[in-house]
């Protein structure tokens, strides 16, 4: 997307009925009723402070779930080629290893899906807050603006106190009801806060920061070798005879499992 089509920070917020919905122009006609009724000003401030940048949440949204679906169809694939693998040839309790291994990468990539999942939900239910909030404020402004007019049309007539009065008491009511709506989403969105705080201010999260043992425990990966010079699953075997199967390795004390040959029936 170029800069010059790139939303602005406070527009464009699309109601439950697909209306696109300018969080600015929502804003300028309340400010057009504060210059009729200035009482209305206090609800205008209020109004500023919940400008947000709503398609942004909406992106946001579309992405987690983007990532929560990769999740799923990558993982389904990877794994039916690692079940592939697992019908090969294997040695001694090696399978097992495997078999073990695959599965604890399954549970942990449905544990990912699941916080990915989570956080495309809680990203959605602030941005349907913000949406129901400028809609309702669109529907508030409209209904205002018209009794306003009325009200300053009164203005030259022999009702001009009754007039001026009417003015002030709309103003003041509207600042209360846009107050009451802000308070609202504000706690829709301290909710949304407490549930993401869960999963950004728990103890394992933080302690993902300091994995690199240090001290004498500090390992200089560049340098680290595994030695299996005396392990027997990784020793030569002799070589075998023509027609005999084939030779265990040196000091081999467990149970070999050749890899699986297809036998004529005796």
């Amino acid at each position: 997307m170029s800069p010059s089509n790139r939303p602005a920070w406070s527009t464009a917020t699309r109601s439950a009925k697909g209306v696109v919905l300018h969080s600015s122009k929502i804003l300028s006609s309340l400010e057009k009723g504060a210059r009729l009724a200035p009482t209305l000003w206090a609800g205008v401030a209020i109004a500023g402070t919940a400008v947000a940048n709503v398609p942004g949440m909406a992106n946001a949204y579309n992405n987690w779930e983007s990532l929560h679906s990769r999740l799923d169809t990558l993982n389904k694939s990877f794994l039916a080629s690692l079940r592939e693998k697992e019908k090969e040839g294997w040695i001694a309790k090696d399978r097992e290893a495997f078999n073990h291994a695959v599965q604890q990468y399954q549970e942990a990539v449905e544990s990912l899906r699941a916080y990915v999942k989570a956080v495309a939900g809680i990203v959605d239910e602030l941005g349907d807050a913000y949406r129901a909030y400028w809609a309702a404020l669109a529907a508030l402004a409209a209904r205002l603006i018209a009794l306003l007019l009325i009200a300053a049309a009164m203005l030259t007539t022999p009702f001009a106190g009754s007039a001026a009065l009417n003015l002030r008491l709309l103003g003041t009511l509207a600042s209360r009801i846009i107050a009451a709506s802000t308070a609202g989403l504000v706690k829709v969105i301290a909710a949304g806060a407490s549930s993401v705080s869960l999963f950004f201010s728990g103890k394992a999260f933080w302690q993902m920061f300091n994995l690199a043992p240090t001290g004498d425990a500090k390992v200089d990966f560049t340098q680290a070798m595994i030695v299996t010079g005396n392990l027997p699953s990784f020793q030569k075997p002799p070589p075998s005879r023509p027609g005999q199967p084939a030779q265990l390795p040196p000091s081999a004390g467990f149970q070999w499992l050749a890899p699986k040959r297809d036998l004529p029936e005796p």
